[in-house]
This record gives C-alpha cells, structure tokens and sequence, in this order.
C-alpha cells in the first residue's frame, strides 16, 4: 500500500519516498530514515508518524537552520536537512515500541517571516 496524505488544513503537501520501506530493529537500536525529493520549490521537509492504532502526528521539520520538533518528540529523535534542501533523514535513536508505526515524509514550500522593532520618538 503506497502512503497518501492529501492535505492538512491550509498546508499541500508533497509525499517522497521513504528509504528504507521496512526496517526491524531492536529494543535500543538507533534507526535512520531518508527521504528526498526534486522539487526545488520545496525547501520544508517535514516528518510524521502513524502509530498502529493512531492517527497521523508530526514530529518534526528542518527549515533553514535547526529542525524543530512537536511537543514529546524533543528527544529519542534527530531530522538532518541537506544543504540544497531536498533530502533529509530522522534518526530515532534507542527503540522502544512506543516508536513503533508507520512513518512519513513531506515536502512544502517554507516561508520565513521577518520582523522589525519600531520606536517611538
């Protein structure tokens, strides 16, 4: 069964490959996923995960500079963004089966809002 998401409120998102499709590991293990695309447009790589008996969660995002993560996945887990934009990986380190499910990456176009500080004179 190939992994469709077709939209997020207000957000379309782009679904790429995720490498490797299967992985077992054991209590403890460290795991990493990749996932790419070749939209240059898509500069936002996001990832989810599908627990067995759950609904679609995000864990996280690389944007920019450093990844931020959802609340509860602050830990046990690492996303990595390339340089061009279009790959990134999520390490999950030390399994446990509250990690277990099916996971997922996205891509969309990222936008930075810019602020500035007016004084009064």
């Amino acid at each position: 069964m190939s992994p469709t998401l077709h939209t997020v409120p207000s957000v379309s998102l782009n679904l790429g490959p995720i490498l490797p499709r299967t992985v077992t590991a054991r209590e403890g293990e460290t795991v990493t996923l990749r996932c790419s695309h070749n939209d240059k447009s898509l500069n936002m790589m996001l990832w989810y995960i599908q627990p067995h008996q759950g609904g679609l969660t995000l864990i996280g995002y690389g944007y920019l500079s450093n990844p931020t993560y959802e609340k509860g996945f602050e830990s046990g887990y690492n996303i990595t963004q390339s340089n061009d934009k279009n790959k990134s990986s999520l390490e999950i380190s030390s399994m446990n089966p509250t990690q277990e499910g099916v996971y997922y990456c996205a891509a969309r176009e990222g936008h930075s809002v810019r602020e500035r500080q007016i004084s009064r004179t």
